[in-house]
């Protein structure tokens, strides 16, 4: 517990989700997690209930899509807190349409919700990590690796959330760690019927969690407990599972044999 001791942590999408048990795992090691979510009614619900169960947390109503509601937001956890040693950008969002039909509103839409709103956060917060040498901890998909079915916009979105991470590696704060996070498909409850009003003319695979790849839905707090240790070891990236750093390493050298990886998975 002594890791997180009087450190500050906030996550954004932190009212569901993987954002949820980020903060809970945080908490749970010691830390004063912050949720950030635009639901107020739903970060109270979940911040009283981490509360009777002895964990530190508290929320702040934040929409990641405007500069005004980061900034305030930030302003808000200085004022009460008076640092911030861990950044988590959670929020982003799947969705599912073939490649012919995506347009330019799909691909900014997703641009805007998946890559813009880290940008926007990294950088209202950056003075404040670093002052503290903090991370920042960028949640990606395997998405962010390589290309699938049905996500065009979705691996776009990532895609540039993958380099805007490596480019802060290189030329960011040098004593600030950012973290980038790749995995699999989490299991959700709603997992099965998330994608029901976008699948329509689609591949019956395009319901399924993570478009019909071939993995195991990853447990959230297993996923949150690996990004934990990652940030108590300063880690650059987690790509879970592992093994499928293998094919990316094999897209790499040879993007046809890649692609023919991929395309005969999807067919199993």
């Amino acid at each position: 517990m002594a890791n997180w001791k009087n450190k500050v942590v906030v996550v954004t999408g932190g009212s569901d989700g993987l954002g949820r048990s980020i903060a809970m795992a945080f908490s749970a090691d010691g830390a004063k997690s912050i949720l950030l979510a635009r639901d107020e009614t739903r970060l109270r619900t979940v911040a009283e209930a981490a509360v009777g169960q002895g964990l530190d947390v508290d929320w702040i109503v934040c929409d990641v899509s405007s500069d005004t509601s980061v900034a305030q937001a930030v302003d808000e956890i200085i004022r009460r807190y008076g640092r911030i040693d861990v950044w988590v950008n959670n929020v982003g969002r799947s969705s599912r349409i073939k490649f012919a039909q995506c347009g330019v509103e799909e691909y900014q839409a997703s641009i805007d919700i998946n890559f813009y709103s880290a940008v926007r956060c990294t950088l209202a917060v950056l003075d404040h990590v670093t002052a503290t040498s903090g991370q920042i901890v960028n949640i990606g998909s395997l998405a962010a690796k390589t290309g699938w079915q049905n996500v065009a916009s979705y691996a776009v979105g990532k895609h540039a959330l993958a380099a805007f991470s490596h480019q802060m590696r290189i030329e960011g704060p040098s004593n600030v760690n950012c973290l980038f996070v790749c995995m699999g498909p989490i299991k959700r409850a709603d997992a099965s019927v998330r994608y029901a009003d976008q699948v329509d003319g689609l591949d019956e695979s395009a319901k399924k969690p993570g478009a019909g790849v071939k993995l195991k839905g990853i447990c959230p707090d297993l996923m949150a407990a690996k990004i934990v240790r990652g940030c108590r070891g300063r880690k650059k990236e987690i790509v879970l599972p592992f093994y499928t750093r293998f094919l990316f390493a094999i897209l790499q050298l040879s993007p046809s044999f890649g692609d023919f990886l991929l395309r005969r998975s999807s067919k199993k």
